[in-house]
């Protein structure tokens, strides 16, 4: 008996915000849920950083006006939210591009400034990038944004912006450098912008906040988890899905093996890549999976020994063409004013040229980059945290990116059940992005569970 599969209503692989929430509205309905995941914690792309004030994300950070499910879970299961909205609108970044500092009031006139003439006061980078698409928004996009219609719009980033003027060098500081979405304005699809302006135009329109969960937001990911009637399985990372007329057996790596009548799988697109389907899947699942890009970010934490900023008159953020890339002051302490750490993110190729140097070297070589731009600095930085996402084998990236057609091609299709499986993760996310999709696809596979049953 003691070598025969573990028996359950349901199986959820993955216990990120989007599988644990389907496991949690399961279990509410009487189902039995075995929620298998690979890491040693529960939280997925979502990871806070426990040994500074504020626990620091290294992950998901914010959570917006229009995060209803993840709002409404977080209350459900005791876990109070704070607005640290304020605290992030204290900074105001300077800029550290040609190797030099610049304050964001001497943009405008700069002689290396590319913009056009009309924008030249706007500060480089994603804000100004979205205010130009909302200016472009076309009127006749069909409600559903990957809606087969819409094939009209769905242009490279780089096409969209040459077609509207910008030169090569304004793509390249603009939308390359620090890049928001893909590796490449080539790689991206104007079609997902489309639909991510307006999105986020409407979590604004909702309120300007920017919550997050006191102990971090990792803790609304434990006290799902704790509120299960099963704990979370950990350290079970899943080699096989077996499907029959009447079950699925899933198979982890250490040989174990589950049984459920209905399994729902919450794990992001790189990992399933090293999983086997037994029988193999559609060919547009299949193809997604293997085709669709993953986000690359890597953050660094630096704990400053003293308020350098003070000295040389600049901002303690920043946004840089160099490897220290975008630079964010966390003011998470008891006073809303005090700096408790520097934030960096590197995004895009720069993330994946840092992780070939290793943490060490790579956290030196940014330190060093932040030190040229602010000598003051020097010396004056601790590093004491370093994420990458694309190198954690259970992300493989942030999120997904959708390439040009890529969209059309495979998002419906990814939400799709085969059979006795089901899939969720922001990946499958049809209305919402980041955290809230992830939630409103862990709530659709949920669903789907019960209505087969």
């Amino acid at each position: 008996m003691a070598g025969m599969p573990e028996r359950s209503d349901v199986i959820v692989i993955g216990a990120g915000f989007s599988g644990l929430y389907a496991a949690w509205l399961l279990s509410r309905e009487g189902a039995t849920v075995t929620v298998l995941e690979a890491r040693r914690r529960v939280g997925g792309r979502i990871e806070s950083f426990r040994g500074l004030p504020g626990d620091p994300e290294l992950g998901g950070d914010s959570i917006l006006a229009g995060y209803g499910r993840l709002k409404s879970a977080a209350e459900a299961v005791g876990v109070k939210l704070v607005d640290n909205e304020p605290r992030r609108a204290r900074s105001r970044p300077d800029l550290g591009l040609f190797g030099r500092m610049i304050r964001r009031n001497a943009w405008a006139a700069d002689p290396l400034n590319p913009l056009p003439e009309a924008d030249r006061a706007s500060l480089p980078g994603r804000a100004y990038f979205e205010s130009v698409v909302q200016r472009h928004m076309p009127t006749d996009m069909d409600p559903t944004w990957y809606s087969a219609k819409n094939a009209r719009h769905d242009q490279s980033v780089y096409q969209f912006l040459k077609g509207i003027g910008w030169s090569d060098a304004a793509i390249e500081l603009n939308y390359e450098t620090n890049i928001p979405r893909g590796t490449n304005a080539h790689e991206a699809s104007m079609l997902m912008w489309y639909f991510l302006v307006g999105w986020f135009r409407t979590q604004g329109d909702l309120g300007n906040v920017a919550f997050r969960a006191i102990g971090g937001n990792q803790s609304i990911a434990e006290a799902l988890a704790a509120a299960l009637p099963k704990p979370p399985v950990l350290g079970c990372p899943v080699s096989t899905l077996r499907q029959t007329a009447s079950a699925v057996e899933v198979v982890c790596e250490d040989g174990r093996t589950h049984r459920a009548a209905r399994v729902i799988c919450a794990v992001p697109l790189p990992p399933m890549r090293q999983m086997r389907f037994d029988p193999v899947l559609s060919l547009p699942k299949t193809r997604a999976i293997r085709t669709v890009p993953s986000m690359m970010i890597t953050k660094m934490i630096f704990v400053p020994k003293r308020a350098f900023w003070d000295q040389d008159g600049f901002d303690p953020g920043m946004w840089t063409d160099t490897a220290a890339g975008i630079v964010r002051p966390l003011r998470q302490g008891e006073s809303e004013s005090e700096v408790t750490a520097l934030m960096t993110w590197a995004r895009g190729n720069l993330a994946q040229q840092l992780d070939t140097l290793g943490p060490k070297d790579a956290q030196a070589l940014v330190m060093k980059e932040i030190g040229r731009l602010r000598p003051a600095s020097v010396g004056q930085l601790e590093p004491v945290a370093i994420k990458s996402w694309q190198a954690d084998p259970y992300a493989g990236g942030a999120w997904s990116v959708w390439a040009p057609g890529q969209a059309q091609a495979f998002l419906p299709a990814l939400a799709e059940p085969e059979g006795r499986l089901h899939f969720c993760g922001e990946h499958t996310a049809l209305s919402n992005r980041g955290m809230e999709g992830a939630m409103e696809s862990g709530e659709r596979a949920a669903l789907e569970v019960l209505s087969a049953s």
